[in-house]
């Protein structure tokens, strides 16, 4: 099997992809989507898989399709100062500062915590994240062993370990499909939920990382032009999304035969942990830590990787090694805060990056379209940067302006989580706009 894998390089390359992308959060959304979806699940999985696979797997193909050497050459299509200062803070949120401890404190609360004693908690927590990034900064440390140390051994383990699960639920399902809740409750409603759950995955703000990872090993295994790159790319990124498409299918299944048994779960964690503990009873807590564990860990190198390979080009001065020290201890200290502080503190950076991140993938797409101009580029970042920033300090601080909100809400043609839209495709034919007036100058 070994090496079937490492003689198909971009089938261990997709599988790294994959664990890459596969953390806790990817587990705990498609569950709790099961269980408040119910007999509509088919409809919401179609709309989650779209925006929770679609996305991941188009941020992997545009720094392949785009030509850029990595974000940082992506996003200075915008300007110099917006690509150090969009990739940096990029890096930050999705490393050192919220998902990279983030991977340690869940499998802590999700896998470990319910063998620990409540007051000997805080000890314990600390003890296991120096563990867990302690593993992280050695795999880490060599980043060119990646494709052979998770794509060909540590990927295979955490689909074995997912595989007996899932069968154990196709064979002995607790249930049936109950009745969906108020807000999957029609068709239309469902697709529409799924979309967000989908998007609130988050995994297109990595997939931008993850995308260089990739690139990079398809070069270690002898991919020289950009075709070959591209099209290499291309089939690890497709792997990676079938087997997220798959895995989140069967398990948003088992939150939809769970809720006879188990009931409504507040997350999706307490419907993966009830349902190893009924097909497995004690055992089940530990293949249940097995996969989050194997899950984070992956997710957790991933990012360690990709943040000192950046800081790396930022400021060379600093080996790679010493960035991987740093981002790990620092990653520690953060992680011991809690898993809610995390996500809390997370929520209004999430919130000014992400439509930026839609918006650079889109554009590196239809790049040849506008001839790649700058001012394109820098228009459209700018509008629905302002955009991102006036949403993302009302919702933290709650200040906003009464007719700006009113405008939002009663004349943009597209509301909600999606409202950015409206704004980008403005930019968008603003830079167009500025670019034929330009030309004619």
């Amino acid at each position: 099997m070994l090496k079937f894998l490492k003689k198909n390089s971009y089938i261990s390359i997709g599988l790294m992809l994959f664990a890459l992308f596969f953390g806790a959060g990817n587990l705990i959304f498609p569950a709790f989507l099961g269980q408040n979806a119910g007999s509509n699940l088919s409809v919401a999985m179609i709309g989650f898989i779209i925006m929770g696979v679609g996305l991941p797997l188009l941020g992997v193909l545009v720094m392949g399709y785009s030509g850029a050497q990595d974000l940082l050459d992506l996003s200075s299509r915008a300007g110099k100062g917006f690509g150090i200062t969009f990739t940096t803070l990029l890096y930050l949120t999705i490393g050192p500062f919220f998902a990279i401890p983030r991977t340690g404190t869940t499998t802590f609360e999700l896998g470990l915590s319910s063998f620990i004693a409540p007051e000997n908690t805080v000890i314990a927590q600390a003890i296991f994240l120096a563990i867990f990034m302690g593993i992280t900064l050695w795999l880490s440390l060599t980043p060119n062993k990646l494709v052979d140390r998770i794509g060909t051994i540590i990927t295979p383990v955490l689909l074995v370990s997912m595989i007996i699960l899932i069968i154990a639920s196709l064979l002995n399902p607790m249930g049936s499909a109950q009745a969906p809740t108020e807000a999957y409750s029609t068709n239309s409603l469902a697709f529409t939920n799924g979309l967000m759950e989908g998007y609130n995955t988050m995994d297109a703000l990595a997939s931008l990382v993850f995308g260089i990872i990739v690139i990079n090993s398809v070069k270690l295994y002898g991919a020289k032009t950009e075709k070959q790159i591209f099209s290499n790319t291309t089939k690890a990124a497709v792997i990676a999304a079938l087997l997220l498409a798959l895995v989140y299918v069967f398990i948003s299944n088992i939150g939809t035969t769970s809720v006879s048994v188990l009931g409504l779960q507040k997350t999706g964690a307490g419907v993966l942990t009830g349902a190893t503990t009924f097909y497995f009873g004690n055992v089940g807590k530990i293949l249940l830590f097995v996969i989050v564990f194997l899950a984070c860990l992956t997710t957790s190198v991933g990012l360690v990787t990709a943040c000192a390979t950046y800081f790396v080009r930022l400021y060379d001065k600093i080996s790679y090694k010493t960035y991987v020290v740093g981002l790990s201890l620092f990653s520690f200290a953060v992680g011991n805060y809690g898993l809610a502080a995390i996500i809390q503190g997370a929520v209004p950076v999430l919130v000014l990056l992400y439509p930026l991140t839609m918006v650079l993938i889109l554009l590196g797409f239809v790049n040849n379209l506008f001839g790649g101009k700058k001012v394109v580029y820098a228009s459209t970042a700018l509008v629905t940067g302002a955009y991102s920033l006036y949403t993302t300090i009302a919702s933290t601080f709650k200040l906003s302006v009464p007719a700006v909100d009113n405008f939002l809400v009663k004349v943009l043609p597209i509301q909600g989580d999606f409202s950015w839209i409206n704004f980008a495709v403005l930019g968008f034919i603003l830079g167009l706009v500025l670019s034929l007036v330009k030309k004619e100058n």
